[in-house]
C-alpha cells in the first residue's frame, strides 16, 4: 500500500512537472514572439534563463504551428546584448577583442590566413581593413575569423574580459553561448544579408556599438 502511494505520488508530481514547463513553454513562445515584432524586452535576464533552459520545446512548438524557429535565436541575441552591452561598454578597449567573420571580405580579397586568423592587408577591396585600423588604434583585439574553432582557441589565448562577434544569426548565437560557457560577456550583431561571401554589415550600428571611429577621429 505505502509503495502503490508512492508512485502514485511521483506518478502525480511527473504530471505536474509536465503541465508547468508545457505552461512556461506556451508563455515564453508568446513573449518571443511578442518581443520580437516589438522590440521589447523586459525581464531580461529571466527571460533569457528560460528561453536557454526550455529552447528546444519552444523551437518545436514553434515548426508545431510553422513559425520560423529562428526568431527564437534572434530574441536570445537581443537578449543577451540587452544583459551584456553595458559591460561591454563600460570596460576599456585594450580588454575587448572584436571578431568579423571572413564573408565580409571581398571576393577578390588577397589577405592570407594565418594562426590568428585572416591577416588583413587592408588592401581597399572591403571595408574590414579601415576598420580594422581604427579599432586597433583605439586599443582593441581584432580578428578575423576563418571558421567556429578559432575563436574559442582565441579566447583561450587572449582572455579578453568582454567580445564583440558579427555574423549570421545562428554562428553570432552559437559564439554567444561559447562565450557564456566561458564567462566572458559578449555582443553580437547579426549580418544584414548572410552567405558565404560578400555579405553586408550595417556599419553605422557596428562603430556606435565599439566608439572606435569617434576615439580614431579624437586621437
Amino acid at each position: 500500500m505505502m509503495l502503490e502511494s508512492f508512485y502514485l505520488m511521483i506518478g502525480k508530481i511527473t504530471v505536474y512537472f509536465f503541465l508547468i514547463a508545457a505552461v512556461t513553454t506556451i508563455f515564453i513562445a508568446i513573449f518571443v514572439i511578442h518581443s520580437f515584432r516589438t522590440g521589447s524586452f523586459p525581464f531580461p535576464n529571466v527571460v533569457l534563463s528560460g528561453i536557454l533552459v526550455l529552447e528546444g520545446s519552444i523551437k518545436a512548438l514553434f515548426r508545431l504551428f510553422k513559425v520560423d524557429d529562428s526568431i527564437v535565436d534572434d530574441v536570445v541575441i537581443r537578449l543577451r546584448n540587452k544583459v551584456s552591452l553595458k559591460r561591454f561598454k563600460g570596460l576599456p578597449f585594450e580588454k575587448k577583442s572584436i571578431f568579423l567573420p571572413q564573408c565580409l571580405r571581398s571576393v577578390n580579397c588577397p589577405a592570407k590566413l594565418s594562426p590568428e586568423g585572416i591577416q588583413c592587408i587592408n588592401c581597399g577591396r572591403c571595408k574590414i581593413g579601415d576598420a580594422k585600423k581604427k579599432l586597433e588604434s583605439s586599443g582593441y583585439r581584432v580578428f578575423v575569423v576563418p571558421g567556429s574553432s578559432f575563436i574559442k582557441r582565441m579566447v583561450e589565448k587572449y582572455r579578453p574580459e568582454a567580445i564583440l562577434g558579427v555574423g549570421c544569426i545562428s554562428e553570432v548565437k552559437d559564439g554567444m553561448d561559447l562565450c557564456h560557457r566561458f564567462g566572458v560577456p559578449a555582443v553580437a550583431i547579426p549580418l544584414d544579408t548572410d552567405g558565404c561571401i560578400s555579405t553586408e554589415l550595417d556599419w553605422d550600428v557596428f562603430y556606435n556599438t565599439t566608439k572606435a571611429d569617434k576615439i580614431a577621429s579624437e586621437s
